[in-house]
């Protein structure tokens, strides 16, 4: 069994002594006795799965899958088909485990390209699935795991592997391991060969092509490490295709390596929520491809690799590859593999070879596959606008696809973590801009409802005064510029004097996390879900350890207190920790009561080491918060070295989207603040400062009472009535507006839908609403408060269209049909794990 990446086989092990069938292998000796190899080509290409399900006997324990590709998903259905095409057989199934051999071992070539080493650090992650069901799902459909007994049989046959030794001396307990389902070691192992396995097969005929130019022939396979940064392609290939040709070598495999890359994070994109749940984010299954081009050295030092992977040699030797992109493409569908399609692309143009008899020319500089089409400008979609001319029909519209493209690559100099940072919802907006404009030219389409909008929507008269406005800088707020800023504090609910304000120089978002780079690495203890711009850039820019705490309604503000006490309890010398206090709280709208501002106090008293950021972007909206920074801003923090800093969002209660934050702090803090960013960023803009009275003077005071008793009392007691029925619960309930959160896990799960495919079903139905890590956000700022009357009964009516559909409901069976990538154990879940 220790053939190394490439094996092609399927075994079954049998606890019996039976002979094998003709045309198997059985290995011999004590402790492998029973096993048989069954070898009838890939399956992938061609082999018959009849032959393996035939050697199954009464005594077979373990069908083991060692291949590339997604073996385990394709042998559990074709049991399903073999069973029931021979349903006598289910016996000799009934006791049968699968397990995935999801993670090969690294393997280095040796001056012989039919002998390989083992590397140091080699780890084996077998994944458990069962057969007795026909391959029904358990360890096969993402988070379905296998039962008890399945796994305590797969656990035997790890045992029984780790006595084998493959793996170094005394690591046979970390480097084997096992998984309850076979999907979770399959998406790594699949994100390494998509980037490595192709970038080398690729970059091999690249020099190849430029080494017959030379005058000279390759001998054998590039390895992974050619992808490499620190490969020596000079050195290495400077000899074979010549100096004069190193440039456009050097380039080509620039190209090779970045289209490997943005596949592999597409690659991660189809499979976000799989990735989340082995607590992998894009950085991570980038970086793990990125080492997979390495390997330790004798000297425990890390070099390019010199292995060169299965699809490499496949070109080399002119025969078929396995067509693990095929596979995933076929699956998933084009609208969602642009980047992977890309890199088939070049790849079946470097084969080209071995259909044609030539050896292809070098890549363009750029494969990117491009389409200057939208997204609702596809033949299909106008096939679907076609049909809609003769009435609205909701069904029509779930089979709206849309294309998902790739976030831009980031280059390797900038620190790690940046991909994964921020709402990456905002890009849905653009989205769905373009399909609110394509939903309201349809004919008797109902209204458009936006409910994800968590900024306000309100009219307000026009700017007149455009006279005498400074185009200057502004270096400083002025004693009337600050008498303004008090003023609109205290419309919102917050006693404060004019010396005791400032202007940041940047908008709200921006300046919460430059606020986070001001402190020493330390602790961050932040409700969950939060912005995550504020709470990944304290990671992955800022060198913060993240203490998440669960916005729950039994958490509420007790339990992010209690964290903070206990992360300032854990702190080491000199190490702060900051407690970052969303109040109102987005997305649950809850807002401390009495009772919790005392709590929150006596955390401040208590806790010498604690600071606080105060994000009170929704100041104003609750009648019940409370000025909870008040003393800090009059007599300062208890403690020496103490922080306290509230930062309002100008973009919410002023209404005054992207403009810079206004923000307070504790008595001792505001001066060196002040003079800090007036230092460093010179100040706000000038329009912005000259436009504070006209800020001032649009305030609506009655805005926010009418959100919250004409939109959400209402729609907090129809969901009260409905929230049963329809499968789920508050998140937290909402202490006043802006937003109502429901925890849809069990709702989504139901479904068969990821939470990006309830998003996209909303904005196909018109009402489109924000759903993330199973939470729904409903957000009710998005209308003016004259049409808060008129558009009340319509959105209930939507929403409960919406939360009372059921997975066999004609819309839920269209909508995944003809979108698979958003459905949460649809085909696209289950076999894209090879």
């Amino acid at each position: 069994m220790g053939r190394g990446p490439a094996a092609a086989a399927s075994w079954i092990v049998r606890g019996d002594a039976a002979a094998p069938r003709p045309g198997t292998w059985t290995v011999r000796g004590e402790s492998r006795r029973g096993a048989a190899r069954v070898d009838g080509g890939r399956p992938q290409v061609g082999g018959c799965y009849d032959e393996i399900f035939d050697a199954v006997g009464p005594g077979t324990e373990f069908i083991v899958t060692a291949q590339n590709g997604p073996s385990a998903r394709m042998l559990a259905d074709a049991a399903r088909d073999y069973l029931a095409r021979k349903p006598d057989r289910a016996a000799a199934f009934a006791n049968v485990v699968g397990i995935d051999a999801a993670m090969f071992v690294k393997m280095s070539a040796t001056d012989s390209r039919a002998a390989t080493v083992l590397q140091p650090g080699a780890r084996w992650v077998f994944g458990a699935y069962e057969l007795g069901d026909g391959g029904a799902s358990a360890g096969i459909a993402p988070g379905v795991e296998v039962s008890g007994g399945a796994l305590a049989k797969a656990e035997k046959f790890t045992e029984w592997f780790r006595l084998l030794d493959a793996t170094d001396a005394g690591t046979e307990d970390a480097d084997v391991s096992l998984r309850p389902e076979a999907v979770s070691g399959k998406l790594a192992k699949t994100a390494n060969n998509i980037g490595g396995n192709y970038g080398a097969a690729i970059v091999t005929k690249v020099v190849e092509a430029l080494a017959a130019e030379n005058g000279v022939a390759l001998d054998g396979p590039l390895p992974y490490g050619v992808l490499h940064k620190t490969f020596d392609v000079a050195g290495e290939l400077g000899p074979l295709v010549g100096a004069e040709r190193l440039d456009v070598l050097k380039r080509q495999i620039e190209i090779a390596r970045d289209m490997s890359l943005r596949a592999v994070g597409e690659y991660h994109d189809v499979h976000e929520e799989l990735f989340e749940g082995l607590g992998m984010t894009k950085s991570d299954a980038l970086e793990a491809a990125k080492l997979y081009w390495t390997e330790v050295d004798a000297d425990g030092q890390r070099v390019p690799s010199k292995h060169p992977p299965t699809h490499a040699l496949a070109v080399f030797e002119r025969r078929p590859s396995e067509p693990l992109l095929d596979d995933i493409v076929d699956a998933v569908g084009d609208c969602q593999t642009v980047e992977m399609r890309t890199l088939l692309t070049a790849f079946r143009r470097a084969e080209e070879s071995r259909l044609r008899g030539r050896v292809p020319t070098p890549l363009a500089h750029d494969f990117k596959w491009t389409d200057e089409r939208g997204w609702l400008e596809t033949p299909a979609v106008d096939a679907i606008k076609a049909r809609l001319q003769a009435g609205y029909d909701p069904t029509e519209l779930v089979k709206v696809q849309c294309h998902h493209f790739q976030k831009p690559m980031m280059p390797d100099i900038f620190v790690s973590g940046l991909r994964d940072m921020g709402e990456h919802a905002m890009s849905f907006q653009e989205r769905l801009g373009e399909y609110k404009a394509f939903y309201e030219a349809l004919p008797g389409a109902p209204p458009f409802y936006n409910l994800t909008i968590g900024g306000v929507y309100r009219d307000t008269p026009d700017r007149t005064e455009f006279s005498d406005v400074s185009r200057g800088y502004v270096t400083h707020a002025t004693a009337t510029d600050k008498a303004i800023v008090a003023e609109i504090f205290a419309r919102l609910g917050v006693d404060v004097e004019p010396k005791k304000v400032g202007i940041s120089p940047l908008r709200s978002k921006v300046f919460l996390q430059h606020l986070l780079s001001l402190f020493k690495p330390g602790k961050v203890v932040a409700h969950m879900p939060t912005y995550a711009s504020t709470t990944d850039a304290g990671k992955n820019t800022s060198g913060h350890e993240i203490v998440a705490v669960p916005a729950t309604e039994a958490n509420r503000f007790a339990g992010l207190f209690k964290a903070a006490r206990e992360a300032s309890a854990a702190a080491k010398p000199d190490e702060p920790v900051v407690l970052l206090l969303l109040e109102p709280h987005n997305p649950t709208a809850i807002a401390m009561n009495a009772d919790e501002v005392e709590e929150f106090h006596d955390v401040v008293r208590d806790c010498p080491n604690l600071s606080v950021i105060h994000d009170i972007a929704y100041q104003g909206y609750q009648p019940q918060q409370q000025d909870s920074g008040k003393r800090y801003r009059d007599d300062g923090m208890p403690h020496k070295d103490q922080i306290y800093v509230a930062v309002l969002s100008t973009s919410k209660s002023m209404y005054a989207s992207g403009q810079p934050a206004l923000y307070m702090a504790d008595k001792n803090s505001l001066p060196f603040l002040v003079d800090h960013y007036q230092r460093v960023a010179t100040g706000p803009t000038s329009v912005f400062v000259h436009d504070l009275p006209y800020y001032r003077d649009t305030l609506d005071d009655e805005y926010m009472p009418s959100v919250y008793e004409k939109l959400q009392k209402p729609m907090l007691k129809f969901i009260d009535e409905r929230k049963a029925a329809w499968g789920c619960d508050y998140l937290a309930r909402p202490d006043g507006p802006p937003f109502i959160t429901l925890d849809v896990r069990d709702k989504l799960a139901a479904l068969g839908l990821s939470n990006k495919g309830f998003r996209e079903l909303s904005l196909r139905l018109g009402c489109p609403l924000l759903c993330d890590t199973g939470v729904l956000r409903i957000a009710l700022t998005g209308f003016d408060k004259s049409k808060h009357d008129e558009v009340l009964p319509h959105i209930l009516e939507r929403l409960d269209m919406l939360m009372s559909l059921q997975a066999d409901d004609e819309l839920i069976v269209a909508f995944k049909q003809y979108n698979p990538y958003y459905r949460k154990d649809g085909k696209a879940a289950k076999t894209i794990m090879g």
